[in-house]
Protein backbone atom coordinates (compact mmCIF):
# COMPACT_ATOMS: atom_id res chain seq x y z
CA UNK A 1 0.00 0.00 0.00
CA UNK A 2 1.11 3.50 -1.03
CA UNK A 3 2.72 5.14 1.85
CA UNK A 4 2.66 8.57 0.36
CA UNK A 5 0.31 10.14 -2.47
CA UNK A 6 0.89 12.97 -5.45
CA UNK A 7 -0.97 16.20 -5.87
CA UNK A 8 -3.77 16.98 -3.48
CA UNK A 9 -4.16 20.68 -1.87
CA UNK A 10 -1.45 21.39 0.63
CA UNK A 11 -0.09 18.05 0.27
CA UNK A 12 3.93 18.14 -0.23
CA UNK A 13 5.38 15.24 -2.82
CA UNK A 14 7.69 13.51 -0.18
CA UNK A 15 10.32 12.70 -3.22
CA UNK A 16 11.57 15.46 -4.95
CA UNK A 17 11.73 15.19 -8.96
CA UNK A 18 15.47 15.85 -10.08
CA UNK A 19 14.80 15.36 -13.93
CA UNK A 20 11.72 17.67 -14.29
CA UNK A 21 14.08 20.44 -12.09
CA UNK A 22 16.68 19.63 -15.40
CA UNK A 23 14.07 19.81 -17.82
CA UNK A 24 12.23 22.82 -15.93
CA UNK A 25 15.85 24.79 -16.69
CA UNK A 26 16.75 23.95 -19.60
CA UNK A 27 13.03 24.63 -21.03
CA UNK A 28 13.93 28.39 -19.66
CA UNK A 29 16.98 28.83 -19.50
CA UNK A 30 18.67 27.10 -22.41
CA UNK A 31 15.57 27.42 -24.84
CA UNK A 32 14.78 30.06 -27.43
CA UNK A 33 10.96 28.94 -26.83
CA UNK A 34 8.36 31.63 -28.44
CA UNK A 35 5.45 32.81 -26.08
CA UNK A 36 3.60 30.06 -27.26
CA UNK A 37 5.62 27.44 -27.21
CA UNK A 38 5.26 28.20 -23.79
CA UNK A 39 1.90 28.11 -22.95
CA UNK A 40 1.68 24.94 -24.82
CA UNK A 41 4.65 23.21 -23.86
CA UNK A 42 2.85 20.63 -22.39
CA UNK A 43 0.23 19.75 -25.38
CA UNK A 44 3.08 20.05 -27.97
CA UNK A 45 6.58 18.30 -26.37
CA UNK A 46 7.59 16.05 -24.02
CA UNK A 47 11.11 15.86 -22.50
CA UNK A 48 13.82 13.15 -22.01
CA UNK A 49 16.86 13.82 -19.89
CA UNK A 50 19.86 11.85 -20.96
CA UNK A 51 21.07 10.23 -17.60
CA UNK A 52 24.47 8.65 -19.17
CA UNK A 53 26.13 12.14 -18.41
CA UNK A 54 25.25 11.57 -14.53
CA UNK A 55 27.17 8.94 -12.68
CA UNK A 56 24.81 7.90 -9.79
CA UNK A 57 25.99 5.87 -6.62
CA UNK A 58 24.60 4.33 -3.70
CA UNK A 59 25.74 4.13 0.08
CA UNK A 60 24.00 2.35 2.90
CA UNK A 61 24.24 5.23 5.90
CA UNK A 62 21.53 3.74 7.90
CA UNK A 63 19.99 0.21 8.46
CA UNK A 64 18.37 -0.57 11.82
CA UNK A 65 16.11 -3.53 12.85
CA UNK A 66 12.99 -2.86 14.83
CA UNK A 67 11.96 -4.91 17.51
CA UNK A 68 9.00 -7.90 17.17
CA UNK A 69 6.42 -5.13 18.27
CA UNK A 70 7.21 -2.77 15.33
CA UNK A 71 8.50 -0.06 17.50
CA UNK A 72 10.79 2.54 17.14
CA UNK A 73 13.99 0.87 15.38
CA UNK A 74 17.06 0.06 18.25
CA UNK A 75 20.17 1.66 18.58
CA UNK A 76 23.23 0.68 16.29
CA UNK A 77 25.04 -0.52 18.82
CA UNK A 78 22.07 -2.44 20.72
CA UNK A 79 23.59 -6.25 20.88
CA UNK A 80 20.31 -8.01 21.10
CA UNK A 81 19.24 -8.62 17.42
CA UNK A 82 18.36 -12.06 17.67
CA UNK A 83 15.15 -10.20 19.73
CA UNK A 84 14.46 -8.35 16.67
CA UNK A 85 14.08 -11.46 14.65
CA UNK A 86 10.60 -13.27 14.37
CA UNK A 87 11.49 -17.08 14.32
CA UNK A 88 9.28 -20.19 13.55
CA UNK A 89 9.55 -23.21 11.99
CA UNK A 90 7.30 -25.19 9.44
CA UNK A 91 7.12 -28.47 9.16
CA UNK A 92 7.04 -28.57 4.81
CA UNK A 93 7.41 -33.06 4.85
CA UNK A 94 6.47 -35.74 7.29
CA UNK A 95 6.89 -39.27 7.26
CA UNK A 96 6.72 -42.67 9.26
CA UNK A 97 8.88 -45.56 9.06
CA UNK A 98 7.52 -48.71 11.04
CA UNK A 99 9.88 -52.02 10.90
CA UNK A 100 7.89 -54.45 12.02
CA UNK A 101 10.67 -57.29 10.93
CA UNK A 102 12.90 -58.89 13.16
CA UNK A 103 15.92 -57.32 11.27
CA UNK A 104 17.44 -54.02 10.79
CA UNK A 105 15.63 -52.28 8.10
CA UNK A 106 16.61 -48.96 5.81
CA UNK A 107 14.61 -46.90 3.92
CA UNK A 108 14.66 -43.93 1.67
CA UNK A 109 14.00 -41.00 2.82
CA UNK A 110 13.49 -38.41 -0.18
CA UNK A 111 11.53 -35.54 -0.82
CA UNK A 112 11.74 -31.89 -2.41
CA UNK A 113 9.68 -29.00 -1.89
CA UNK A 114 9.83 -25.23 -2.76
CA UNK A 115 9.06 -22.14 -0.89
CA UNK A 116 9.08 -18.31 -1.57
CA UNK A 117 11.20 -16.14 0.31
CA UNK A 118 9.35 -12.27 -0.11
CA UNK A 119 10.78 -8.46 0.89
CA UNK A 120 8.81 -5.88 0.16
CA UNK A 121 10.65 -2.26 0.51
CA UNK A 122 8.43 0.73 0.72
CA UNK A 123 9.85 4.75 0.21
CA UNK A 124 8.93 7.44 2.32
CA UNK A 125 11.46 10.40 1.05
CA UNK A 126 14.01 10.70 -1.14
CA UNK A 127 13.82 11.56 -4.76
CA UNK A 128 12.75 10.68 -8.14
CA UNK A 129 13.45 10.68 -11.52
CA UNK A 130 10.45 11.31 -13.71
CA UNK A 131 7.60 8.81 -12.78
CA UNK A 132 10.46 6.25 -10.95
CA UNK A 133 12.62 6.32 -8.24
CA UNK A 134 16.19 5.06 -9.03
CA UNK A 135 17.38 3.63 -6.00
CA UNK A 136 19.70 0.51 -4.98
CA UNK A 137 19.79 -1.37 -1.65
CA UNK A 138 22.07 -4.08 -0.24
CA UNK A 139 20.99 -5.31 2.80
CA UNK A 140 23.29 -5.40 5.22
CA UNK A 141 24.54 -9.13 6.20
CA UNK A 142 27.23 -10.90 8.70
CA UNK A 143 28.20 -14.25 8.00
CA UNK A 144 29.99 -16.50 10.79
CA UNK A 145 32.14 -13.30 11.85
CA UNK A 146 33.14 -12.45 7.65
CA UNK A 147 31.79 -8.81 8.54
CA UNK A 148 28.54 -7.57 6.29
CA UNK A 149 27.99 -7.38 2.58
CA UNK A 150 30.33 -4.43 0.65
CA UNK A 151 28.39 -1.76 0.23
CA UNK A 152 26.49 -2.10 3.78
CA UNK A 153 27.27 0.64 6.21
CA UNK A 154 25.22 0.16 9.01
CA UNK A 155 27.00 0.37 12.39
CA UNK A 156 29.21 -2.82 13.72
CA UNK A 157 28.83 -5.71 11.62
CA UNK A 158 27.22 -7.78 14.38
CA UNK A 159 24.49 -5.37 14.19
CA UNK A 160 22.44 -7.93 12.01
CA UNK A 161 24.73 -11.07 12.36
CA UNK A 162 22.24 -13.90 12.42
CA UNK A 163 19.77 -12.48 10.16
CA UNK A 164 20.73 -14.98 7.13
CA UNK A 165 18.35 -13.84 4.87
CA UNK A 166 18.92 -16.55 1.57
CA UNK A 167 16.97 -16.95 -1.78
CA UNK A 168 18.52 -13.62 -3.87
CA UNK A 169 17.57 -11.17 -1.02
CA UNK A 170 20.91 -11.02 0.21
CA UNK A 171 22.07 -9.64 -3.58
CA UNK A 172 21.51 -6.59 -4.33
CA UNK A 173 17.59 -4.32 -4.66
CA UNK A 174 16.84 -2.43 -7.36
CA UNK A 175 13.93 -0.25 -6.35
CA UNK A 176 12.25 2.09 -8.98
CA UNK A 177 8.54 2.51 -8.39
CA UNK A 178 7.61 5.10 -5.82
CA UNK A 179 5.07 3.18 -4.55
CA UNK A 180 7.27 0.43 -3.23
CA UNK A 181 8.19 -2.93 -4.75
CA UNK A 182 8.27 -6.68 -3.49
CA UNK A 183 10.87 -8.78 -4.23
CA UNK A 184 10.41 -12.79 -4.59
CA UNK A 185 13.29 -15.35 -5.04
CA UNK A 186 11.88 -18.92 -4.83
CA UNK A 187 13.75 -21.64 -2.55
CA UNK A 188 14.12 -25.29 -3.14
CA UNK A 189 14.38 -27.73 -0.03
CA UNK A 190 14.96 -31.18 -0.48
CA UNK A 191 16.47 -34.08 0.87
CA UNK A 192 17.60 -37.63 -0.06
CA UNK A 193 18.89 -40.27 2.55
CA UNK A 194 18.40 -43.53 4.03
CA UNK A 195 16.95 -43.96 7.29
CA UNK A 196 18.07 -47.11 9.11
CA UNK A 197 15.32 -48.62 11.28
CA UNK A 198 15.77 -50.80 13.86
CA UNK A 199 13.87 -54.21 14.52
CA UNK A 200 10.19 -53.39 15.92
CA UNK A 201 10.65 -49.81 15.78
CA UNK A 202 9.48 -46.33 14.56
CA UNK A 203 10.99 -43.85 12.59
CA UNK A 204 9.46 -40.44 12.42
CA UNK A 205 11.49 -37.90 9.51
CA UNK A 206 10.73 -34.78 8.99
CA UNK A 207 11.62 -31.88 6.38
CA UNK A 208 11.51 -28.52 8.06
CA UNK A 209 12.24 -25.09 7.38
CA UNK A 210 13.36 -22.22 10.21
CA UNK A 211 11.85 -19.15 8.63
CA UNK A 212 12.23 -15.73 10.13
CA UNK A 213 11.02 -12.15 9.38
CA UNK A 214 12.16 -9.06 10.29
CA UNK A 215 11.48 -5.32 9.56
CA UNK A 216 14.36 -2.86 9.16
CA UNK A 217 14.13 1.28 8.47
CA UNK A 218 16.89 2.18 6.13
CA UNK A 219 18.77 5.46 4.77
CA UNK A 220 20.65 5.60 1.96
CA UNK A 221 22.48 8.59 0.78
CA UNK A 222 22.67 8.80 -3.34
CA UNK A 223 25.38 11.03 -4.87
CA UNK A 224 24.85 12.49 -8.74
CA UNK A 225 27.82 13.66 -10.10
CA UNK A 226 27.21 15.66 -13.95
CA UNK A 227 30.56 14.19 -16.25
CA UNK A 228 29.28 16.51 -19.13
CA UNK A 229 27.09 18.37 -20.21
CA UNK A 230 23.73 17.07 -19.95
CA UNK A 231 21.53 16.65 -23.49
CA UNK A 232 17.85 17.27 -22.74
CA UNK A 233 16.04 16.13 -25.44
CA UNK A 234 12.94 18.25 -26.95
CA UNK A 235 10.64 15.87 -28.84
CA UNK A 236 7.25 16.10 -30.39
CA UNK A 237 4.57 14.89 -28.61
CA UNK A 238 2.46 13.55 -31.42
CA UNK A 239 5.07 11.40 -32.94
CA UNK A 240 7.96 11.57 -30.84
CA UNK A 241 10.69 12.89 -33.29
CA UNK A 242 13.63 14.83 -31.72
CA UNK A 243 12.92 18.47 -32.62
CA UNK A 244 15.91 19.89 -30.59
CA UNK A 245 18.71 19.25 -28.12
CA UNK A 246 19.06 21.33 -25.02
CA UNK A 247 22.61 21.28 -23.02
CA UNK A 248 22.51 21.25 -19.90
CA UNK A 249 26.57 23.32 -18.47
CA UNK A 250 27.94 20.66 -16.25
CA UNK A 251 28.75 23.54 -13.92
CA UNK A 252 24.78 24.40 -13.60
CA UNK A 253 24.23 20.98 -12.52
CA UNK A 254 24.04 21.19 -9.02
CA UNK A 255 22.82 24.77 -8.77
CA UNK A 256 19.77 23.85 -10.33
CA UNK A 257 19.16 21.11 -8.15
CA UNK A 258 19.58 22.87 -5.45
CA UNK A 259 17.76 26.74 -5.66
CA UNK A 260 14.35 26.84 -4.19
CA UNK A 261 12.61 24.45 -1.88
CA UNK A 262 14.70 21.03 -2.30
CA UNK A 263 16.14 20.91 1.16
CA UNK A 264 16.19 17.24 0.52
CA UNK A 265 19.41 17.72 -2.43
CA UNK A 266 23.19 18.92 -0.95
CA UNK A 267 25.56 20.44 -3.14
CA UNK A 268 29.03 18.87 -2.84
CA UNK A 269 30.40 20.97 -5.58
CA UNK A 270 29.43 22.86 -9.00
CA UNK A 271 28.92 19.02 -10.62
CA UNK A 272 27.58 16.96 -7.79
CA UNK A 273 25.00 16.38 -5.16
CA UNK A 274 23.72 14.02 -2.89
CA UNK A 275 19.89 13.58 -1.71
CA UNK A 276 19.41 10.60 1.43
CA UNK A 277 16.34 8.44 0.66
CA UNK A 278 14.23 7.05 3.41
CA UNK A 279 12.61 3.51 3.34
CA UNK A 280 11.81 0.71 5.37
CA UNK A 281 11.93 -3.10 4.46
CA UNK A 282 10.34 -5.90 5.87
CA UNK A 283 11.47 -9.49 4.57
CA UNK A 284 10.58 -13.20 5.28
CA UNK A 285 12.49 -15.52 4.33
CA UNK A 286 13.77 -19.30 4.77
CA UNK A 287 17.12 -18.79 6.92
CA UNK A 288 17.60 -22.97 6.94
CA UNK A 289 16.75 -26.26 6.79
CA UNK A 290 16.65 -28.79 9.32
CA UNK A 291 16.23 -32.63 9.31
CA UNK A 292 14.38 -34.11 11.62
CA UNK A 293 14.98 -37.48 12.48
CA UNK A 294 13.21 -39.65 15.47
CA UNK A 295 13.61 -43.31 16.78
CA UNK A 296 10.85 -44.75 18.55
CA UNK A 297 11.68 -48.02 20.53
CA UNK A 298 9.11 -49.69 22.72
CA UNK A 299 8.95 -47.61 25.89
CA UNK A 300 12.48 -45.69 25.73
CA UNK A 301 12.77 -42.44 24.96
CA UNK A 302 12.92 -41.53 21.72
CA UNK A 303 16.21 -40.70 19.76
CA UNK A 304 16.91 -37.52 17.99
CA UNK A 305 18.98 -37.08 14.72
CA UNK A 306 18.82 -33.00 13.52
CA UNK A 307 21.13 -31.94 10.32
CA UNK A 308 21.03 -28.73 9.49
CA UNK A 309 21.63 -27.28 5.73
CA UNK A 310 21.04 -24.67 3.32
CA UNK A 311 18.42 -24.01 0.53
CA UNK A 312 19.21 -24.33 -3.33
CA UNK A 313 17.84 -20.88 -5.09
CA UNK A 314 15.94 -21.56 -7.74
CA UNK A 315 16.98 -19.45 -10.62
CA UNK A 316 14.34 -17.29 -12.44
Amino acid sequence: MPLFSFGGKGSKDPMVDLESLLIDYAWTEVSNASCMDQVFRTRRYTFEVNWAYVNVSHRIKKFLLRNRQDADPSPPLDPKVRSKVIQRDLCLFRTEFTNSSPSDQSFTFKTERKTTSRCDVSVQRGFRLGANVDVRLSIPIADGGQGAAPGAVAGPAGEVDGCRITGGLSGELHVTKTTGQTFEETLTWGVDSQVKVGQGSRVVAELIIREEEMTADFEIESTFEAVNDIPVYVKERKTGRVLEVLEIPKQQFAKILTTGKEKEIKKIDDSKVSCVTNGTLRAIYGAEQVISVKSFNGNRPPSTVVEFTRPQIEEV
